[in-house]
């Protein structure tokens, strides 16, 4: 908690100007305008340190002239930030371009980008999803951040899935356990895209990417969300240490970082 106070009030000073007085006497909402002002200003500015480009210029053999978004969502999930739109976007332009057959997400959640990711493949893909066990007394293995318990408090509350009674719903594989401890040797070698949006912890991020590289074919894509937003510095922090390594980029005007295996 001192570290997410801390946090909060490096933002704060950083983004502070005149016009911001009136929100003081409304800091959530304050703290949501930081946030949004702050990832704009690096992904803008190409302040962020890893290179920016477009998933259709990196994957230029394939075709993605048809991209699907549903706004048929149980849970609602537009923002005001419009950020997380391209998120999306980018997410199924990747999957278009590579022709994925086989998706493994982590982070179900609601089962937004699961039901997405069926509905931008072919009739054959299949997808993985991998989320904790539906159990109230479920608790991460690794350290997780203030974001991450947020929303494994709104996962337990959730009663549908998005992708819950659709045609689609039979593309999609629901599985559970942590992903820390997860035995994922039935798909080594065998995944198109992998996409990690479970913790946002460093820890966390280590270890889902250490089982991606090892789950994902060789000319594949892993994905990550949340990269330059503010309360995942987990996902930034161990990026930016991994690209000295690896050919990562970051998607300009959005969240979504990946890499070609």
């Amino acid at each position: 908690m001192l570290r997410l106070y801390f946090t909060i009030f490096k933002n704060i000073i950083l983004s502070f100007n005149i016009a911001k007085i009136p929100l003081l006497f409304k800091p959530r909402t304050m703290i949501s305008v930081i946030q949004v002002e702050l990832f704009n200003l690096k992904t803008l500015a190409q302040k962020r340190k890893i290179l920016h480009k477009e998933a259709y210029d990196v994957l230029n053999d394939g075709e993605a002239n048809n991209i699907k978004i549903s706004i048929h969502c149980p849970n609602k999930w537009f923002r005001t930030d419009s950020s997380y739109l391209k998120d999306l976007i980018s997410l199924f332009i990747i999957c278009q371009k590579i022709e994925a057959k086989s998706i493994f997400e982590i982070g179900t959640l609601g089962g937004l980008t699961a039901y997405h990711f069926a509905i931008n493949t072919s009739e054959d893909a299949r997808i993985y999803t991998l989320d904790l066990p539906e159990k109230q007394n479920s608790f991460p293995e690794l350290k997780t951040t203030y974001v991450d318990r947020m929303h494994i408090d709104c996962y337990k509350k959730i009663q549908k899935m998005m992708f819950s009674g659709k045609k689609e719903e039979n593309k999609i594989n629901r599985l559970f356990g942590d992903s820390n401890s997860f035995d994922f040797s039935l798909y080594y070698g065998k995944i198109d895209f992998f996409f990690i949006d479970g913790s946002h912890s460093y820890e966390y991020v280590k270890s889902d990417t250490e089982n991606a590289l090892k789950c994902v074919r060789s000319g594949g894509i892993i994905a990550w969300h949340d990269y330059g937003r503010a309360g995942t510095n987990g996902i930034t922090k161990y990026l930016h240490e991994i690209a000295a390594r690896y050919s990562i980029y970051s998607v300009p005007g959005s969240s979504i970082a990946f890499m070609i295996v």
